[in-house]
């Protein structure tokens, strides 16, 4: 179990008591930076533990598909999320920067792309041809008329090829001619009035939904 790096301080002005967690090796937080009181140390950061007991994995492979993604930070966020998951291998298409041609995605990634296999390709049409020709259950994450609700949407047992799921373009969404080629086109219910999540949160919530015990 590793030690906490981080402790919680908070200003002693009780008209400010501005309250947050600073590392102690890099910052002495002895004053508050909103107005000038003397700070101190309010709590200590648990140290993080790993889960008692692993989730029992299914006999599936999960991999990602994520075509024409502008976002650098919502690709690293897939990074860490695919590590998280136990998700396979990232499949970066079209625009989809890279780990080698853009380092901003190690900020969200936090090393993730150092222990995840990825491959570039241009064409996600082309790749997806080919993983169809080998077996591959596709599946889109996409709000579209026919879509089917993740609640609704259960793998049968006896799936045991590999997995893609798919993700599109912030602004346009899944090409539509992957999606003529998924075997399903699952969407997230929107309670409010926004109709869509940032990619990266809708692709965290599908990798565990299709990696779930």
């Amino acid at each position: 179990m590793s030690s906490p790096k981080y402790q919680f301080s908070q200003c002693t002005n009780p008209e400010c008591r501005l309250r947050f967690p600073l590392d102690p090796s890099i910052h002495s937080g002895q004053y508050c930076p909103l107005c000038g009181a003397p700070m101190e140390i309010a709590a200590q950061v648990y140290a993080s533990t790993p889960p008692t007991a692993p989730f029992t994995q299914k006999p599936i492979r999960v991999a990602a598909l994520l075509d024409n993604i502008r976002s650098a930070l919502n690709v690293g966020s897939a990074f860490r999320i695919a590590d998280g998951a136990g998700l396979t291998h990232l499949y970066l298409c079209g625009i989809t920067p890279t780990p080698e041609e853009n380092e901003s995605i190690a900020k969200t990634s936090l090393g993730a792309e150092l222990i995840i296999s990825w491959s570039q390709h241009r064409n996600a049409l082309d790749l997806a041809d080919s993983l169809k020709e080998q077996g591959t259950l596709m599946i889109a994450l996409e709000s579209t008329p026919n879509a089917l609700s993740i609640y609704d949407f259960q793998l049968h047992t006896s799936v045991t090829q590999q997995i893609v799921l798919m993700i599109g373009s912030e602004t346009a969404g899944v090409d539509p001619a992957l999606l003529e080629l998924c075997d399903h086109v699952l969407t997230i219910p929107m309670r409010g009035k926004k109709e869509s999540l940032n990619a990266a949160v809708a692709f965290g919530i599908a990798a565990y939904f299709l990696t779930r015990p």
